[in-house]
């Protein structure tokens, strides 16, 4: 009983230390975040597919309505939202490893969330964090012989992000596989059902958009980093956590875990479009494979229990420099913190134009500024116009007729022959050499390549 006791006060206590670590230093970022912030307050009154363009299925924004109601005009709280959801993460591989009967389940909180993956990746509001939390509940789930809720579960999280589609069909493989066939049944309508139920009532709204948008802009995206470099850039920080994962592969053999793992690690080596986010969906698997073997160690005894040590010690240094990594360099990239400064500049401006811009910075300021986007362009990300999903052209003759003003993360050095650099990936340049005049600039707090965020006003004749 004792030891229960312990064993949960440093798996929660590890939790609350991550969580005050986080949530002592909100900031607005840069990011696909304010996009979705945005979508959520403006959603009911405009639907995705029918109003403005989504690249996913609608969960995240449900739920992030759901946080609208709850935070209000605060929006600072929904740079708390990632952090909550991984947080909840590491609480249920904690109870998955102690329904496995792993004696070093407590270590699973500290290991995951402070590992670098995840305490770069939570600072930014991009759907990953959810999508991998209902993965690991549906998992917890199934384990608890809660069939159709760990179905319903799986289907919430291919509603929330396409790119976890595979891991499903892994677990629905390994269901079908190991499960009788009512069981299986069960699971795969549950997550059918729940699926169609979020997504079906916003398709139907406009089924060619829709098509457009979760379907052909999808298979259209172009390549995004470099494939090598974003694997690199993981295995650099994580190679300690992948070797244990590995040992973990041949003393662990629960497909519940391997199956969907599998799958997904087979998607995202051959997916061209890369994001080292997207590596955050691996993290949970790899918790589990790594505390697999150091658990093997540990019920082997002797001298193995010293091999034990020596690998915990190691891991104990490799977290400590991996959250002095991410405290000096990255948890200072991607800061947006003059949003308000720009929002106050843009309410003393004329009224009669609308803002349009790069996604993660227009909504944002939109919001603060009281503000409405032209025609709905929330999502301007570069990849939604280089896959056809909308016509770059069009978008920005249709803005300079109506007259905007533009908001773009740039990079401007005239010293260098490098002027106003950052906006053409979502508006025209030669619209934009016709149409637009450049009103103020302010200075980029992002310590990445740009160095200014730029107020244009663009009205062609």
């Amino acid at each position: 009983m004792r030891e229960k006791i312990i064993s949960t006060t440093v798996a929660l206590g590890t939790v609350a230390v991550f969580l005050f670590l986080k949530l002592s230093h909100l900031v607005f970022r840069f990011g696909d975040g304010n996009a979705y912030i945005y979508m959520a307050y403006h959603f009911g009154k405009l639907l995705p597919y029918r109003d403005f363009f989504l690249a996913d299925p609608p969960f995240l924004i449900i739920v992030l309505k759901f946080f609208k109601f709850l935070f209000g005009r605060n929006l600072i709280l929904f740079q708390a939202v990632p952090a909550v959801f991984e947080a909840l993460t590491a609480v249920f591989i904690y109870l998955l490893l102690k329904k496995w009967k792993n004696p070093l389940s407590f270590l699973a909180p500290a290991i995951y969330l402070f590992s670098f993956t995840v305490l770069s990746t939570s600072d930014y509001l991009t759907g990953v964090q959810l999508v991998v939390f209902l993965s690991v509940l549906a998992i917890w789930a199934w384990e608890n012989s809660w069939t159709k809720t760990s179905g319903v579960i799986w289907g919430l999280a291919v509603s929330t992000k396409l790119y976890i589609a595979p891991a499903f069909v892994g677990f629905a493989i390994f269901s079908f596989l190991k499960s009788e066939r009512k069981v299986f049944w069960k699971f795969l309508i549950s997550a059918i059902g729940a699926a169609a139920l979020i997504s079906l009532p916003f398709v139907l709204t406009s089924i060619s958009k829709a098509f457009r948008y979760l379907i052909i802009h999808q298979l259209n995206r172009p390549a995004g980093l470099e494939k090598i470099a974003v694997l690199s850039f993981f295995l650099n920080r994580e190679w300690f956590l992948l070797i244990l994962a590995l040992a973990g592969f041949f003393v662990f053999r629960k497909w519940v875990i391997l199956a969907p793992f599998i799958f997904i690690l087979v998607f995202f080596l051959v997916y061209a479009d890369l994001y080292y986010l997207y590596l955050d969906n691996f993290m949970p698997y790899l918790i589990i494979l790594g505390l697999a073997f150091l658990g093997w160690l540990w019920t082997r005894g002797g001298g193995l229990r010293w091999l034990l040590v020596f690998v915990l010690v190691l891991w104990s240094s490799l977290t400590f420099t991996s959250l002095n990594l991410y405290l000096k360099d990255f948890a200072t990239r991607g800061r947006f913190l003059n949003s308000a400064e720009i929002a106050d500049y843009i309410k003393t401006l004329p009224e009669n134009f609308k803002l349009y811009g790069s996604h993660e910075v227009a909504p944002l300021v939109a919001l603060r500024a009281e503000k409405k986007l032209f025609d709905n362009q929330i999502d301007t990300n570069a990849q939604v116009f280089s896959s056809g999903g909308l016509n770059l052209e069009e978008v920005s003759k249709s803005a300079a007729k109506e007259g905007i003003y533009l908001l773009a993360r740039i990079i401007d050095r005239p010293e260098e022959g490098i002027n106003n650099v950052g906006y053409e990936g979502f508006f025209s340049q030669e619209e934009f050499k016709k149409s637009c005049q450049r009103l103020k600039l302010f200075p980029s707090t992002s310590n990445e390549s740009d160095n200014f965020i730029g107020v244009f006003r663009c009205k062609s004749n």
